[in-house]
């Protein structure tokens, strides 16, 4: 028995000390070995920081202790991944609505955490991780605690006066953003005043000024989360917009004067008067209207109207949006006014103006009816005001917005701005040498590409072409306007070129059209660009990597006989993907 106990002991010495041996290894491993000592290759910042790092020889050393510190992170990393999916699925069954304070300081606590492995903060990101379990566990709690509660909708956002009436007796008292509301309440809105009042699946409703509008409806199946709501509106517009959960597995009903429609649309407007004249537009899937005993289906971008206690008319094809006569979607301006020019549209009556400092039309909200195609803005505040026109036709039913037009409002003391698509990210990709730069400033402002001077057109749009001699360059674009405002951007241009980015190397050695399977895993490595994608499939088996800031990326996988798919991404629109297969055989 003691020849056991002896020999036992000896193997655990084995055993630790075998464990607790120092590591070494180089730069390019970094993602390799936070995937083993830190549970995922994205903790590489953590490795960095409690590594011993060889400058000259550009190698790091992780100590015995340094191992058992990361053993603990390694933990916390597969718990936080956990957490993660867990909170999806919370969010999913109404975490925004029924436990928001726990929602946000769950998402506050991700965001630590998220910042504390980029910062290389080991303790701090164990500790927060660690936590995390338990905050999760309230916030689920919480939910299933006031989803008992019979309300399933909330004031989300409210411009100008808005009141609220529990049940049908019930007086009209102020409401503030937060109130829930329950069957039988209602909502009324003053002039130049909106509303917005959102539901459990992600469903809302944006109630238009002089509105009244009643929940009749709003239950929950709490087996298959579905909703069942149903609207009243009493007076006034509002717009109707279905989640996309909404939309597949909800029922929506919306009443106006004698008419009932079932929603299955995305972006529907009832606007009811008062008069029993009641106007429904569809600008998106479909909605079946009743009236009268008669059902019509109206499909997207179609109208029709119930007037009095008539069937609903025949479906009619809205008009076309309006086109901006600019070709630009955002324009510079230094003065409190602009004039907005459009396209005539055929057959139409009026054509209805909205603009507002509130990208979602919910706030700040200006309305202008007019028969002509061209309109002057005027005391409009600095920053962004957000613009768009529809059409009207002689029955008086709305068709679709035109595209969202942005003016910027700039002061004068403030350097030229430089935006457009290209400059959104730190690099530019493309697959060729030459480059087409496009991109908005001010009107007035005098534009260089490293050095040489660049047309700038009335609305402050400008475009020139860039030929670049390497995979690899950058650029210097620079805005001046007339009182020496001075913006510099730096413009970093990457050719995503195949010989470059498929230099793949594996174990080490760079790897040629047929590779060996390999029943272990094995390390293959590249270099791209930062801000990519790199995805490989290998039969059934799929890794996806970020590439790091200096382009750099490596997985560790077990290679199978087969197909081995090597897919480069970036985030740019428009960009083509560069995908390689090599034979695993």
């Amino acid at each position: 028995m003691k020849f056991v106990l002896a020999l036992l002991f000896s193997v655990l010495l084995i055993q630790t000390s075998t464990a607790q041996q120092e590591v070494s290894f180089s730069a390019d491993q970094l993602k390799e070995m936070a995937q083993r000592y830190a549970g995922n290759s994205l903790n590489w910042p953590v490795l960095v920081s409690v590594a011993d790092h060889n400058i000259s020889e550009n190698k790091f050393t992780l100590s015995s202790a340094d191992i058992i510190r990361l053993n603990a992170l390694s933990r916390v990393s597969l718990r936080f991944e956990e957490q993660e999916e867990r909170v999806n699925d919370l969010i999913a069954q109404g975490a925004s609505i029924f436990a928001r304070e726990q929602l946000n300081t769950v998402n506050q606590t991700i965001s630590s955490y998220l910042a504390a492995i980029r910062d290389g903060n080991l303790d701090e990101a164990v500790d927060l991780g660690t936590a995390l379990v338990g905050m999760v566990d309230t916030l689920e709690q919480t939910i299933q605690s006031n989803r008992l509660v019979a309300v399933q909708a909330q004031l989300t956002a409210k411009d100008g006066e808005v009141d609220k009436r529990k049940g049908l007796l019930a007086d009209w008292q102020e409401a503030i953003i937060g109130d829930l509301f329950e069957e039988s309440d209602g909502v009324k809105t003053a002039e130049k005043s909106y509303a917005t009042v959102a539901f459990t699946d992600g469903s809302s409703i944006i109630i238009n000024p002089q509105t009244t509008a009643v929940i009749r409806k709003s239950r929950i199946d709490k087996l298959d989360e579905s909703a069942d709501t149903e609207i009243t509106l009493i007076e006034g517009g509002l717009l109707s917009k279905l989640s996309a959960a909404g939309k597949e597995r909800s029922t929506y009903i919306l009443n106006a004067g004698s008419s009932t429609t079932e929603l299955n649309s995305q972006n529907f407007y009832a606007e009811n008067p008062g008069n029993n004249d009641v106007k429904l537009t569809n600008y998106d899937g479909s909605a079946q209207v009743s009236a009268n005993n008669v059902i019509v289906t109206i499909g997207k971008n179609e109208g029709t109207i119930v007037r009095n206690n008539a069937p609903p008319i025949a479906p009619v094809k809205l008009l076309d949006a309006p086109e901006y006569l600019t070709q630009r979607k955002d324009t510079i301006i230094y003065t409190n006014s602009y004039v907005l020019n459009f396209k005539t549209v055929p057959n139409a009556v009026s054509y209805n103006i909205e603009y507002s400092t509130a990208y979602g039309f919910n706030q700040n909200v200006t309305k202008v009816e007019t028969r002509n195609n061209r309109l002057q803005l005027n005391n409009l505040p600095m920053g962004i005001t957000y613009i768009k026109v529809q059409s009207i036709d002689n029955l008086g039913l709305k068709g679709p917005f035109s595209e969202v037009m942005r003016v910027i409002r700039n002061e004068d003391t403030k350097a030229p701005p430089i935006f457009g698509s290209a400059f959104e990210g730190n690099i530019f990709f493309t697959s060729t040498k030459t480059v087409t730069l496009e991109g908005t400033t001010e009107p007035d402002a005098k534009v260089t590409v490293d050095g040489k001077a660049i047309n700038v057109s009335t609305s402050g749009s400008f475009s020139t072409i860039v030929q670049i001699a390497s995979n690899d360059e950058t650029v210097e674009i620079k805005a001046t306007d007339n009182s020496k405002n001075t913006t510099t951007k730096r413009l970093r241009i990457a050719e995503l070129n195949e010989n470059y980015l498929f230099n793949i190397k594996l174990n080490g050695s760079k790897i040629s059209s047929t590779i060996r399977p390999s029943t272990s895993p094995v390390t293959i490595t590249g270099l791209a660009y930062p801000e990519m994608e790199v995805e490989l499939k290998n039969e059934d088996n799929v890794k996806i990597v970020k590439t790091d800031s200096q382009g750099r990326w490596g997985v560790t996988m077990s290679v199978q006989q087969g197909k081995l798919s090597v897919t480069f991404k970036t985030n740019q629109k428009d960009t083509a993907t560069l995908n390689k297969i090599y034979t695993v055989q």
